[in-house]
């Protein structure tokens, strides 16, 4: 997976990464997710995933992301869920329709 397309959207610099293993083994992965439980490296959230993003300069790094910003730099979204949300709800409200949204934070929503 590429892994510095997502870097470069989330503004994240390669040299404040740690260094990882050019082609880490799965359990490599998991036990830096798992046993550090580092920090997303765009916005500090608990991570959900770990990767390695190859720069030129600065070689192999760890690319840490939580799910919001996972499903952010995923390519086919262009803005972030909470703001999709958001929008969409305010549609909904001009449009006098019934929207029900969940997500694993709050649950339900019924508006």
């Amino acid at each position: 997976m590429n892994h510095e397309e997502p870097a470069r959207r989330l503004g994240v610099e390669p040299a404040s990464l740690s260094p990882a293993p050019a082609a880490p083994r799965f359990a490599q992965t998991r036990a830096k997710r798992g046993q550090q439980e580092p920090p997303c490296s765009a916005c500090g959230q608990p991570s959900r995933t770990s990767g390695v993003l190859h720069d030129p300069e600065h070689g192999p790094r760890w690319l840490d992301r939580c799910q919001e910003c996972i499903l952010a730099t995923h390519p086919t979204l262009r803005v972030r869920p909470a703001q999709f949300l958001e929008e969409l709800r305010e549609v909904a409200a001009d449009t006098r329709l019934r929207l029900c949204t969940s997500t694993h934070e709050g649950g339900w929503d019924s508006e």
